[in-house]
């Protein structure tokens, strides 16, 4: 990309290309953009004005000036430059859905003059040319690429500039910061005072405390993003298949009355209230001397241990046995919950079954050195049955408050691990201020420290870049946008 993208001369390229799916549809969509966009147009498009007004849509016959034969019957959107996405001249063409009508369309711009655009050109013009930075850059892909409801709502956030808003309140502040040091620089020999320091420190405290706050978003933000990982495991024949596929609401594993029907991960995906969720499926753990389960059941602990959350799945109608206790006391320090399945088989009191499994764990000598995990529980043992719906709406809604994913939904969060990264450094450029603040240390060194944080915040806003980091934000991009 770097002998691409980052190109001035290709800069002054009019670049093409389509951008809807490929595929039929209702309609395709090919986007033009540069200094020749109106003047390429018009030579495939005789009805499209010499001046045509900005956000204007022109309809008529697109043709090949060459034959004069009429390719589609199209409708050209005109948007001005610096009214545009890009904000140079764009025309998008929309032509019937019919895949080889847009590529010839796209066929008759580049041989009149028109360059087929690279993987993310027209958001990468749209950064150089200051519509949007490169925080908003990567929320364009993020939003294309969002599967969930949740997801796409925080990228357009993102897009519409609420996180940039927040890192440029940081880098307002770090420069006013900055400012005062430099000013106590020069003016330290007169011995004038140009700010205290108890206000320096609390303007400083205040400003580590909002990066902070941002990193800390970065867990919540991935599972926003990817979504969350929720595992189901326990003993053979306890119903974990029969739950997968009432918590994805369709019959993704096999459900046999055989014990070690499930011999591998079975991963399903499913939105709860906005939310994706990943529920993985895996082999009932015991132990097993044929060679295929005991692949299954080494893959099993492999899931437990890159979860989000893990649901010990058992048989209500039963007691824990031995072994179920010894594997749940293994799971202490994960985000667990005990769901009791066949909660049908028999007349069961289920809040009498939640107190006696609780009672059961709390007597276990496997729990005797984990003080407080049964108090953790307590709100976390779910007796149901896999084959009432209405327990799959009960176990959803209850994981995702556990989790409280939802507590970001009205504030910036990070998506991006290069955001993470970067804000990390401002945040310990950040703590070392304060200590040598509180020191009374030299302000030269206190700049130091300041001054690397606010590039830190200026490298995650963009306005500074290497070519490295524009490939890396860019190349995952599709053609067209």
């Amino acid at each position: 990309m770097r002998n691409t993208l980052q190109n001035k001369d290709r800069d002054l390229d009019t670049i093409c290309a389509i951008s809807t799916p490929q595929g039929v549809g209702g309609i395709s969509v090919i986007r033009v953009s540069g200094p020749e966009a109106t003047a390429l147009t018009r030579k495939i498009c005789d009805f499209f004005p010499l001046k045509p007004e900005s956000h204007r849509a022109y309809y008529g016959h697109l043709s090949d000036p060459r034959t004069a034969s009429v390719v589609d019957e199209v409708v050209a959107l005109y948007f001005q430059k610096g009214r545009s996405f890009t904000a140079e001249d764009t025309v998008e063409i929309s032509c019937h859905g019919n895949p080889s009508i847009a590529r010839e369309i796209l066929s008759l711009l580049t041989s009149h003059g028109g360059r087929i655009a690279d993987r993310g050109e027209f958001t990468y013009r749209a950064f150089m040319n200051g519509r949007i930075d490169l925080v908003q850059a990567e929320s364009v892909l993020s939003l294309i690429e969002s599967q969930s409801k949740a997801a796409a709502m925080q990228s357009l956030r993102q897009l519409q500039g609420d996180l940039s808003d927040e890192l440029v309140k940081i880098e307002d502040i770090l420069v006013w910061c900055l400012a005062h040091l430099e000013a106590s620089i020069d003016f330290s020999s007169e011995g004038i005072e140009v700010v205290k320091q108890s206000d320096l420190e609390t303007k400083m405290g205040d400003l580590k405390g909002k990066i902070d706050k941002l990193v800390k978003s970065f867990q919540q933000g991935r599972l926003i993003k990817d979504g969350l990982k929720v595992v189901l495991t326990g003993i053979p024949n306890v119903g974990k298949s029969s739950l997968l596929n009432l918590l994805v609401e369709e019959d993704r594993a096999i459900v046999t009355p055989v014990p070690g029907t499930t011999r591998d991960v079975i991963e399903a995906s499913t939105n709860v209230q906005g939310l994706k969720v990943n529920f993985v499926d895996t082999a009932g753990l015991r132990v097993s001397q044929d060679m295929v389960e005991k692949i299954g059941i080494e893959k099993s602990y492999l899931a437990q241990r890159g979860a989000d959350a893990v649901f010990f799945v058992f048989d209500s109608s039963n007691s824990l046995s031995e072994e179920e206790l010894k594997e749940l006391a293994d799971l202490s320090e994960s985000n667990l919950y005990l769901i009791g399945n066949k909660r049908d088989q028999g007349e069961l009191d289920i809040e009498a079954r939640r107190i006696a499994v609780l009672k059961q764990v709390s007597q276990s000598i496997f729990f005797k050195d984990l003080p407080g995990f049964c108090d953790k529980l307590k709100e976390r043992v779910l007796i149901v049955s896999a084959l009432d719906k209405k327990d799959g709406e009960v176990i959803r809604a209850n994981l995702v408050k556990r989790l409280e994913v939802e507590q970001f939904e009205d504030q910036a969060v990070l998506f991006q691990a290069r955001h993470y990264e970067k804000l990390s450094v401002a945040s310990r450029n950040m703590e070392r201020s304060l200590v040598l603040l509180r020191q009374q240390a030299s302000p030269e060194f206190l700049a130091l420290e300041m001054k690397e944080a606010l590039l830190s915040v200026q490298d995650t806003l963009g306005k500074r870049f290497d070519d490295d980091v524009l490939d890396r934000v860019f190349k995952e991009f599709c053609i067209g946008k």
